[in-house]
């Protein structure tokens, strides 16, 4: 948990971005989790040489150093967290989060100097490695659990139908609206993730559709405007579902329904695609309009997750070499 003062050091921060018109518009579209995730990453940066909280006075100091100073301590943040052993993509986010601090610096004419790109490289990520769910009579565990009688019930059952038939992103599912959802035409329309606002029409099967009506007629007076899957808990009730809550819901229900693997949102959507790949018998063109996947290789991934390639011919090379190769 953040300390009061650095809790106020960044309010101070977020107050000072909301008086500069040039960038709130690009500080609205960042979703709350990055917000928070700038917000962490940031404070550990300053707690590694300071070793204490940040104050709003070594912001404004950092802010004030020359580009070769300031970059030689990012630099050399990075070095640490290299040495640390932590994850390529976490690396990268901690200097997403302080190049961004940077920018809100000299968007506010308190910095002068630059991130440098060039001497801090951003380390090479490898996406997509384990890309294994579940079977689909594991995953259909969770209907068993599932009181569609009730109202929670039948958000659930909506929920887990969505998620599983047309492999949604829990960001997209936690932006929907009611007037996304066309019953007549069985048609969701789907917001992209991240900053973008580009948005996808897709089909829904009938069956999806028909839940996610029974669904929605549980609630009085919907409008449009109102989210699609809302909280039904007793402090958040009527709210829109957010991430996490879809996050805490796909967690809470596979582990009552006795699945042993550690299931999330996007296991569910790797479950979804690794299914797909089967019931389209491996063409891949189909896979990745059901996905959405930009770069079509993405589902190559998943093919070699699901039959194991890697393992099949690691198995025949290894039978080659080492002691047993002179056995009978």
């Amino acid at each position: 948990m953040l300390s009061t003062t650095t809790e106020n050091s960044i309010a101070q921060i977020a107050s000072q971005l909301q008086s500069s018109n040039d960038f709130l518009a690009e500080l609205q579209q960042k979703a709350a989790t990055t917000q928070r995730g700038y917000a962490g990453n940031v404070r550990i940066f300053f707690e590694y040489f300071l070793q204490r909280p940040p104050t709003p006075r070594d912001v404004e100091e950092f802010w004030q150093l020359d580009g070769e100073t300031a970059n030689g301590l990012i630099l050399k943040f990075k070095n640490h967290l290299v040495a640390s052993g932590r994850k390529a993509a976490t690396i990268n986010r901690y200097l997403g989060a302080i190049k961004y601090l940077i920018k809100v610096g000299r968007n506010l004419k308190r910095c002068q100097y630059h991130f440098d790109s060039d001497r801090i490289e951003s380390l090479k990520v490898t996406k997509y490695r384990d890309t294994r769910g579940v079977g689909v009579d594991e995953y259909n565990k969770v209907f068993d659990v599932i009181d569609t009688t009730s109202t929670k019930g039948k958000r659930d059952y909506a929920l887990f139908l969505l998620l599983w038939a047309n492999v949604l992103r829990r960001g997209e599912v936690a932006k929907l609206t009611v007037g996304d959802f066309d019953y007549h035409e069985n048609t969701l329309t789907v917001y992209g993730k991240g900053k973008g606002n580009d948005e996808t029409r897709i089909d829904l099967n009938p069956l999806v559709a028909e839940a996610i009506s029974d669904w929605l007629g549980c609630r009085t007076n919907v409008k449009p405007s109102d989210p699609l899957f809302m909280a039904l808990d007793f402090h958040n009730y009527g709210h829109q579902l957010t991430g996490d809550g879809i996050y805490a819901i796909v967690r809470k229900t596979c582990e009552r329904a006795g699945i042993k693997k550690r299931m999330t949102p996007h296991k569910i959507r790797h479950s979804g695609i690794t299914d797909a790949l089967d019931l389209a018998e491996g063409d891949y063109r189909k896979v990745q309009h059901l996905s959405r996947h930009a770069d079509p290789r993405t589902i190559l991934v998943y093919e070699d997750n699901k039959n194991k390639y890697q393992l099949e011919l690691t198995n025949k090379l290894a039978a080659r070499v080492g002691k047993r190769r002179n056995a009978p």
